[in-house]
Order: structure tokens, then sequence, then C-alpha cells
């Protein structure tokens, strides 16, 4: 979430909405509600929401986000996300739609847009023959939401894959493409050190190996079907709530504090795995943030751990 130049917010987006109307083959959406765009299905309007088709048109919006000193954020399929409930006071910039191509160059490697399903990008690889990344099967969000979260399961992190990341830098007035090796993005438990909150990811090279097309499916399938039995993939979910704690996960270690079915209105903590929030009807942001308290407070009391978020929160705090 980044804030650039400019005072008057609403001046701001309405310069920004006539300068892209009618420019960008992608959508451009005044006063949208957000949980349209997010796995949680919560959240109230933005300013603003648009979706660039290709990398031209991204260049083109930043552009126009510097010159108009516009508040933005960026969202791939909105799955690590709680947005408020007044919603977001800026332009939200969408990636999944127009941003999601993929090639091989060369042995091994591939080079796809941030804004492809991490999933779809993994049964794609599939069908050529290039694993390597199967472990991650099931992640819901894109391949530049991974990456930025270095998402990991069964041992195997997106890190671990990455050869260079390319970013659009947005810094004060200046817009800048940089590409970034599997270092300078400085990958650590979900986090990536090097990516900053100005940054959007556009591109990823990735490094993967040739292997059997029916030996990657049993891999892919055995993860999928790991996933299914222990996490509640049929109600809306932002995936998991808190950061794991040094040496266990946050999920037994709510279960042990006796929280699983805890409930504030329609935010539920999911009987089937203790760090999932889902939406069990009508959730709102409010109920999701008194139910996140609620564990925290309690697990510190009883295992003296404090929870940290995993998820990422837009809208909340003055001027957001």
């Amino acid at each position: 979430m980044v804030t650039v130049r400019g005072k008057d917010a609403t001046r701001g987006i309405d310069n920004l909405y006539r300068r892209l109307h009618g420019r960008l083959r992608g959508q451009i959406l005044r006063d949208v509600p957000l949980s349209g765009y997010t796995s949680f299905r919560i959240g109230g309007p933005a300013d603003l929401v648009v979706a660039p088709k290709g990398q031209e048109e991204l260049v083109l919006v930043c552009q126009a986000l510097l010159e108009e000193g516009c508040r933005f954020t960026v969202l791939g399929k909105g799955s690590n996300v709680l947005v408020s409930d007044s919603g977001y006071r800026g332009v939200v910039i969408l990636l999944t739609p127009g941003l999601k191509r993929s090639r091989i160059k060369g042995e091994g490697e591939v080079y796809v847009e941030s804004g492809c399903l991490l999933n779809r990008l993994i049964t794609w690889c599939m069908a050529h023959g290039l694993a390597g990344m199967e472990e991650l099967s099931g992640i819901p969000g894109t391949l530049g939401g991974a990456v930025r979260m270095n998402a990991g399961a069964h041992g195997r992190y997106m890190g671990d894959v990455v050869g260079s990341v390319k970013v659009l830098k947005l810094e004060g007035e200046q817009m800048v493409e940089q590409e970034l090796t599997a270092e300078e993005v400085g990958f650590g438990y979900r986090k990536s050190t090097g990516i900053g909150d100005g940054d959007i990811i556009y591109e990823v090279k990735l490094k993967l190996y040739n292997e059997d097309k029916e030996r990657i499916r049993a891999k892919r399938e055995m993860y999928l079907a790991w996933k299914r039995e222990r996490q509640p993939l049929n109600r809306p979910s932002a995936g998991s709530i808190f950061l794991n704690p040094p040496g266990v996960s946050a999920g037994e270690v709510i279960e042990r504090c006796g929280l699983k079915g805890a409930r504030e209105g329609d935010a539920l903590v999911s009987p089937k795995h203790a760090n999932f929030i889902v939406n069990a009807g009508r959730a709102t942001a409010e109920e999701v943030l008194r139910l996140m308290k609620r564990i925290k407070e309690e697990v510190f009391r009883r295992e003296g751990i404090k929870l940290q978020e995993e998820i990422k929160l837009i809208g909340f705090g003055e001027g957001e």
C-alpha cells in the first residue's frame, strides 16, 4: 500500500479517471466494492479499480498515478488480504485479468507475468513437463503474491524456484524498471525484504527442470489431496491468518487454546483448521478483526505466544 504525491485525493482520482478512461483495453471502474475481488468476500468500495491489460498499460497507469499523486495498492487474486468495511480511499490495481502470460525460454527457464494464478501456472508447467513447484499446488493467489510473500508448503518455498523478478519501483515522482536477482529479492519466511511497498512485480523468471508429466501429475494430486483434507476450501477465507511462531504451527497453538469454532458474527475459526478464519455468511471486516484480537489475546494469556498477522490489512487507519 503506497501513498504518492498529492493532497486533494478526490481531484486526483477524477483526473486519473479522465486520463485513463477510453485509453485502456483493460477495465477502469469507480466506487467498486472490493468484496468481489477478495477471496474473503469482504470489503467496502475503492475509489477506483484499474485492471491494465499487459505490461505497457501497467506502465501507463503507473505514470498517471505518479503525476496525479494518487494513493494506490495492488491486488492479484486478493487471497491474503482483509479489506476494511469502509473500503479503500485510492486506486486498486488488479493484475490478474491482464498480466498472466507465460513463456519458455531456454532449458527450464520460464518467464511468467505476475498476475498469473499460481495453480494455473503449475498446471501449465505440468503440461510442458516442467517440475519444481508441485509442493505449492493448491495455494491460492497469483505468482506475484506468492513471490512477495515467499509462499511455501511441504518444505518448498517460492524463492527456491525464482531466478529473477522484474519490478516497477514507484518512489516520489520517479518510476524505475528494475530486475532483481533472487538474492536481491531477499526471500525469508513469508517475506521478500528487497521488494518495497512501492514496488509492483510484473514478471518473474523461474528456474524449473524437466520431468515426466505423469510423475508431476501424481505429486501434484498428492499435495492437492493433502490440502483438501486439512483446509476449509469450501468457504471464503484469506488463507492462513497468522504466521507460525518459531517451532510450532499457529493452527496447533490456536487449537490448544480451544478456539476452533470460535465466532464473532459470521467470522468463524474453521473447525477444520484453526489458523483459518472463514466467512460463514455475511461476515464483516470488523467481525474478523474482533475475532483475530480475541485469538491473539487468548493465545498470549494461555501460551505466552504473541501471534503476528500473515494477512495484509487494506483500508484501515487514518487516511486509508
